[in-house]
């Protein structure tokens, strides 16, 4: 069904607009707003989940992603909470290797009432070439999380945080409720702009654990040199945006657990079942 709405609009914008109406692509003004903004509201609603570097389970051969808690894997719970979050365009990179083993569980994502993408990140150095990877796919705003992580976050108010700073880069931060957690990133905050963010050389307790959910907008590729240098989002990317004003922290009262070991495991099944 449709609406009938009014705008008011610049002439020069306008003029833009009517140069589109070609009879061919598009027969009126109405349907070329129309498409337009429903291609701009699919690319805002895009999650690309990070799935490179070492991703097995230390000292076993299981793939983190697809550990299994509570008889559902870990990127199946990432997935189902995309959906219902409204984050249906969903792209998963990855190497080859591991996106064979994905593929099997999800395929193209209709099981799950969304569309999946898969690209490759084979021979990428560092995190932050992953996203250049995928850089076309990156809208006004996109999700970025990591494939081996189980957390319990309300994205949609996150994009609203994010969208209401008016800054390319915004990072979900856990406040764990009743403990402190060992932090390999340290961040100092402002209000909710992060002023300063660094890697640790040795782990610290901490009540705020920064995690690795991000919502980035394209000026964020500005920060990723040319060539072929490592460049790492946590390490190289967060520190330069934060240096320059431009990372803001998205605090909530939850938890964040990134599935590297077998007591990861244990952890995550006690967390879910809480």
């Amino acid at each position: 069904m449709k609406s009938r709405a009014s705008f008011t609009i610049e002439a020069s914008v306008l003029a833009k607009l009517d140069s589109l109406v070609d009879n061919i692509y598009y027969r009126s003004k109405s349907e070329a707003v129309e498409d337009i903004l429903r291609k701009f509201f699919e690319r805002q609603n895009t999650a690309i989940i990070l799935c490179g570097g070492e991703f097995k389970v230390a000292g076993t051969n299981m793939y983190r992603p697809l550990v299994r808690i509570n008889d559902t894997t870990v990127i199946e719970k990432t997935v189902n909470r995309l959906r219902l979050n409204n984050f249906r365009n969903i792209i998963i990179s990855g190497k080859t290797e591991l996106l064979k083993q994905i593929f099997p569980v999800l395929k193209n994502g209709e099981g799950y009432g969304v569309n999946i993408k898969y690209i490759d990140d084979n021979n990428l150095k560092g995190s932050a070439r992953a996203l250049e990877r995928v850089k076309q796919y990156v809208g006004s705003t996109t999700l970025f999380v990591t494939g081996d992580a189980v957390f319990d976050l309300d994205l949609k108010d996150m994009l609203k945080f994010h969208i209401a700073h008016n800054s390319p880069a915004s990072i979900a931060v856990s406040v764990p409720p009743d403990r402190q957690e060992l932090i390999k990133d340290r961040l100092t905050l402002k209000g909710n702009k992060i002023v300063h963010y660094e890697k640790l050389s040795e782990p610290a307790n901490s009540k705020m654990v920064p995690t690795s959910v991000f919502m980035f907008d394209q000026d964020v590729f500005k920060y990723i040199p040319p060539g072929d240098i490592m460049w790492d989002i946590k390490r190289d990317l967060l520190p330069l945006l934060a240096k320059d004003g431009l990372l803001f922290g998205y605090i909530y009262n939850g938890n964040w657990l990134n599935i590297k070991t077998k007591e990861d495991i244990d952890r995550a099944t006690e967390l879910v079942k809480d």
